[in-house]
């Protein structure tokens, strides 16, 4: 596979960095003449369709690429992905939600299409494919298709003069639910099946497929647990216990037929590898249980509410769970060495995370008790931001110069 392939996603993981430097930075530089909304769409819509999707799809080129027949297709759709992203970026820089960055981010829509149809061939033309993991990854395509439902609805609402009513948020919503419950976890979840079994590590198949129909069933109704703020009725509540439960019960089921194989993935991969994979995992379960809170309707409005918090769950499962489960595969398919610098690379994009979430949480709780601001929150978001970018520098680094010793590698750089 072209190495630039892997330069793309690290570029546009630490153009979403930099962008999130920018929107800390702007309390201490108020007379920016940048927008800070339009660089919060562009950091975000970056984050998701940018860095994260690239990802996870460098991952599955990563493993199919030698038996992939029509690799001409897998390049143009990947240059196609980036180019529409990063001028996707550009515009909502330029203008936020406007002409440009509509027309962008439609075109990434059908870049997704061809995405998933691409998948999908390969994933059916491939017998050796698991059949556990061809479940969730055909399970993640079907997510990323209904998805996109999402942004027909905001077109449809702006234009009927609804954008400031909550149909509006209810779409975004919907976007985001099936992108990062859906697309991004089942399809990792896939991949990550496929590389355990290319490692003769046996897993628990019946406990995995259990996971999948019952996560996947609840993922239909969990939706509504997004969007429990907008009054729905007891119906929409009923639907967002039913699938908030059954999500976590999908989750336990798949981290327990992990659980199995522990010692199996412990020997097959290096100690750092081991710890990305455990990290992964334990936010995932992390995730699907802070979800649960939301059944309580007191709790759930108090979060709608506080912003830090909203902030800090996204941050948790695409900053956290996707993020560092995409780098633990980049690990498991030698993307990233498990050397030194990859390691102290992780370790200073982990801090920065772990500072991020504390100030975020920390904050909501100050504003739940009716305390004073945390002390040095704004310098402490910034501070988490800064180690985040640093890190991701060195994960890069460490990728460009991964058969060379340190020293040769500061000679080669620039």
């Amino acid at each position: 596979m072209p190495k630039i392939f892997v330069h793309f996603t690290f570029f546009f993981f630490i153009l979403t960095a930099l962008s999130g430097v920018w929107m800390r930075a702007f309390p201490f530089y108020p007379d920016f003449s940048a927008s800070y909304t339009n660089i919060l769409h562009a950091h975000s819509h970056l984050a998701i369709l940018g860095w994260a999707f690239l990802g996870v799809f460098i991952v599955f080129l990563s493993i199919y690429w030698k038996t992939i027949k029509r690799k001409n297709e897998a390049i143009a759709l990947t240059c196609t992905i980036f180019v529409i992203s990063f001028f996707m970026f550009l515009a909502f820089i330029y203008q936020g939600y406007a002409v440009y960055s509509i027309v962008l981010s439609t075109l990434h829509i059908f870049a997704e299409y061809w995405a998933a149809s691409f998948i999908y061939r390969h994933i059916k033309a491939n017998k050796s494919v698991p059949k556990s993991a061809s479940l969730f990854i055909k399970g993640a395509l079907i997510a990323l298709i209904i998805s996109s439902i999402g942004p027909y609805a905001l077109a449809f609402i702006s234009a009927n003069g609804l954008k400031e009513s909550y149909l509006f948020d209810m779409a975004i919503y919907f976007y985001l639910h099936f992108q990062y419950n859906g697309w991004l976890s089942l399809f990792l979840i896939g991949l990550f099946i496929i590389l355990l079994y290319s490692k003769k590590v046996k897993i628990h198949a019946p406990l995995l497929n259990k996971g999948f129909w019952i996560y996947f069933i609840a993922l239909f109704p969990g939706y509504f647990l997004s969007v429990l703020w907008a009054d729905l009725g007891a119906s929409a509540e009923i639907l967002a216990v039913i699938g908030s439960i059954g999500q976590w019960i999908g989750v336990v089921c798949v981290l327990l037929a992990f659980k199995r194989t522990w010692k199996q993935i412990r020997k097959a991969y290096s100690t750092l590898t081991v710890t990305c994979i455990w990290i992964a995992l334990v936010l995932l379960f992390g995730k699907s249980t802070m979800e649960l809170g939301l059944i309580t309707p007191s709790m759930a409005q108090l979060i709608y509410e506080t912003r830090s918090v909203i902030i800090g769950y996204l941050h948790f499962t695409l900053l956290g769970f996707v993020s560092i489960f995409i780098l633990a595969q980049y690990q498991m398919v030698s993307i990233l060495p498990a050397n030194q610098r990859t390691r102290n690379g992780f370790i200073i994009f982990f801090i920065g995370f772990i500072l991020n979430e504390l100030f975020l949480f920390s904050q909501a709780l100050t504003e739940w008790f009716t305390f004073t601001s945390i002390p040095f929150y704004t310098q402490g978001l910034l501070a988490a931001s800064l180690l985040l970018l640093i890190g991701l520098i060195m994960l890069w680094i460490s990728f460009k110069f991964r058969k060379l010793g340190i020293r040769q590698a500061f000679r080669r750089m620039p």
